[in-house]
This record gives C-alpha cells, sequence and structure tokens, in this order.
C-alpha cells in the first residue's frame, strides 16, 4: 500500500513537473524563444519563432529579398518546430523556403491553410503572385493581410492605390471591392491622394456605382474634388453625371435654384464660412452675411461654359443695402495659355438679360463665385439670393 501511495505520489509530482516546464515554455516562447527552447518537452512554437526571426532579420538585411534558402541553423529549427508542433505555420514556410520550386509553392499553400495570419507566409504569396503576374491572386492575398492585421493597412493602402494606376488592376479591383472589404473606405481615401491612379479610379468608380449601394464604402465627394484639383475636368463632370443623372437643361450650371441637396461640390455650391462671414442655404436660398469691415469668397461652382454668348440671370430677395459690395466673378479654371480676363459683376440689384461671351475665348472650364466685402463703417449685412441662372 505505501509502495503504491508512493508510485501514485511520484508519478504526480513528474506530472506537475512535466505540466510546469511546458507553461513556463508557452509563456517564454514569445519574449524569450531562446530559453523556451532549451526547455524539456521541445515547444515547438518557440522553435518556430526562432527559425521565423532568421528569416525575418534576413528579409531586413536584403532590403526586402524573401530568402531561397535555408542556413543549418534555421532548418534545425524549422524541423524541430514541424516535430514538435505539425501545425506550426511558419515552420512550415521556413522549411518551404528551402525547397525547390514546385515544393516551395505546395508547402506555402499548406502553410496557407494553417493560418493567414502569418506575415512571412502572405509576404511570399505576394512576391511569388507579382513573379507569375497573377493580379487576382495577388489582391487577394494583399485582402488578407487587410483583414487579419489592423496595422498593415498604412503600409498596404499606397501600394494598392498606387496599383490601381496600372490599368491590368482594374477588372481585378473591380471583382475584389465588389465583395464590399471593410478596408474599402479607407482604399478610396488613398485614391483620391493619389494622382497618377485618378483616371482609372474613376473608371473603377462608374462600374462599381450601383443606386442602393452602401455609400459608407466609398469617397465620391473626395474623389470628385481630387479630379478637380488635378485639372481633370471633364472626368470630375462625367462621374457626378454618372451619381446624378444627365443635365435638363442647356444651362452650364448645375445648381442654380439652391433647392436642392449639395452632395458634391464644387460641381455643387461650394459654400465658405469663417467667424465673420460666410454662406449658407436656407429654404432653397443662399444667404450671404458679413460682419462690419469683413468679406472674402462666399460660395463657387465649377461649371462649363459652351463656346458661345450667354444670358445671365441673378434675382435677390431684396435690394442690396449700400453697405454690402457684393460680386458675380467668372474666371477661366483651366491652366492655359493666354486665358481670357476675369468678369466681374457688380451685384446692387436683380441682373437681367447680362449678356456673357464665351465664343473665342479658349477656355471651357470657369469658376462662377459670389465674392463680398462689409463696409467698414456699417453693421455689416445679410443678403439673400433667390436664384441664379446662366442660359
Amino acid at each position: 500500500m505505501v509502495l503504491k501511495n508512493i508510485i501514485i505520489w511520484f508519478f504526480g509530482l513528474a506530472v506537475a513537473l512535466l505540466a510546469g516546464l511546458i507553461a513556463m515554455a508557452a509563456i517564454a516562447k514569445d519574449k524569450a524563444p531562446a530559453l523556451a527552447i532549451t526547455l524539456s518537452p521541445v515547444n515547438g512554437f518557440a522553435a518556430e519563432n526562432l527559425a521565423a526571426a532568421f528569416i525575418k532579420n534576413s528579409v531586413a538585411e536584403n532590403e526586402g529579398q524573401i530568402p531561397n534558402h535555408l542556413t543549418p541553423n534555421t532548418e534545425r529549427f524549422a524541423l524541430r518546430a514541424f516535430v514538435a508542433e505539425p501545425i506550426t505555420p511558419e515552420a512550415v514556410a521556413v522549411l518551404a523556403l528551402g525547397r525547390g520550386e514546385r515544393n516551395r509553392q505546395k508547402l506555402m499553400g499548406l502553410a496557407l491553410a494553417l493560418s493567414r495570419r502569418q506575415p512571412l507566409v502572405t509576404g511570399w504569396m505576394i512576391v511569388d503572385s507579382g513573379k507569375r503576374q497573377n493580379i487576382p491572386e495577388l489582391l487577394k492575398h494583399y485582402d488578407t493581410i487587410l483583414r487579419t492585421n489592423s496595422s498593415a493597412a498604412s503600409s498596404v493602402m499606397p501600394i494598392l492605390a498606387r496599383a490601381l494606376a496600372d490599368i491590368g488592376f482594374l477588372a481585378p479591383f473591380e471583382e475584389l471591392l465588389r465583395k464590399q472589404p471593410p478596408w474599402a473606405n479607407q482604399f478610396w481615401g488613398t485614391v483620391v491622394n493619389t494622382p497618377e491612379s485618378l483616371a482609372n479610379a474613376t473608371s473603377l468608380r462608374k462600374v462599381l456605382y450601383e443606386q442602393s449601394e452602401n455609400k459608407e464604402a466609398y469617397r465620391d465627394a473626395e474623389l470628385i474634388r481630387a479630379l478637380i484639383a488635378n485639372q481633370e475636368f471633364e472626368q470630375a463632370f462625367d462621374l457626378y453625371h454618372h451619381f446624378v443623372g444627365d443635365k435638363k437643361t442647356r444651362s452650364p450650371l448645375e445648381k442654380g435654384s439652391f433647392k436642392t441637396e449639395l452632395a458634391y461640390s464644387p460641381l455643387d455650391w461650394q459654400l465658405f464660412s469663417t467667424g465673420e462671414y460666410g454662406a449658407a442655404i436656407n429654404d432653397g436660398k443662399l444667404e450671404l452675411s458679413a460682419i462690419r469691415n469683413s468679406g472674402g469668397l462666399f460660395a463657387r461652382q465649377l461649371i462649363k461654359m459652351p463656346p458661345r454668348t450667354l444670358i445671365m440671370k441673378v434675382r435677390p430677395d431684396a435690394p442690396i443695402t449700400d453697405n454690402a459690395q457684393l460680386f458675380v466673378t467668372l474666371e477661366c479654371a483651366e491652366s492655359i495659355k493666354n486665358p481670357p480676363r476675369k468678369i466681374r459683376i457688380p451685384l446692387k440689384a436683380e441682373i437681367r438679360n447680362l449678356q456673357i461671351g464665351n465664343t473665342n475665348s479658349g477656355c471651357r472650364f470657369f469658376w462662377l463665385d459670389f465674392h463680398g466685402r462689409a463696409a467698414g463703417n456699417g453693421d455689416g449685412f445679410d443678403v439673400t439670393i433667390d436664384s441664379i441662372s446662366l442660359l
């Protein structure tokens, strides 16, 4: 009986010791894998971390190049990891690097099946897809990184945004973005700051557009403004009409009555406001306000002027006070040689049938602005514009 109890006690102590060593190795495997690997039994994940560390150091030392062979030490740790824990994905990936091309691709595929969260595996898959010029697969792996690693977006998004400059990426991007990945909004936010990709981004957005879509995934107003800032006016108008429908009048003004929602400035009205002066739209009217001795640009709209004579009409809801110096201006928005002179029209009362000639100006896109200033010896002003038209 005593012998039996001793055996049970000894067995219990051995189990406790073994459990303690395993727990200690598990704790040390990430922060101190070199220590964890000296403990018995061998912690496969610690060995995996050491093998992966050798590869990551090699990548860092060789300007991002993933090695295609292993040092004896690296292979030894990877084998120990695999033997101890056959489901260690980075160990499989490290072993793959030391194999021939066909076996390497097969083993990397198995490593990816074990985990999609290992940068070494997805990084190699990205490089391999790029070498084979398999763009859909390449984007799929970037999608994997973005879904599994929130900190990767700052590095990956600029790469994806610049890739869109290549026409060959249009169809693969369409296929991927139709699935509404969680990073779509951030992608479009990066694209609008990537001038070389704006043309293809416009084509891609038009293909993806659906009236019932979730618009929170997109940056449409920002994309239109980016096109305008890049002087790609025709594309900006084309995209705008793709969203809102074709024009129903011959007027260059997209919004003249101030009665509809302004969603895509400055093709809709763009309003400016400071603590001293500003513009607002209320009840279908444009309100301009300024305190004494203040003013500037209140509102503007980019318009496409046909090469002909047009008639301008501006209707305030009441006569404009003397201490308000208001102007409607037209200025060429294009960077062209010998642009036409800026047109500056004083606004004191209703403007009826004012002729604006654009027959030989050489400019098609103009800024239509409301400028103004309150006198320095008055009480400021509040002016309401009912409508403006240009036909």
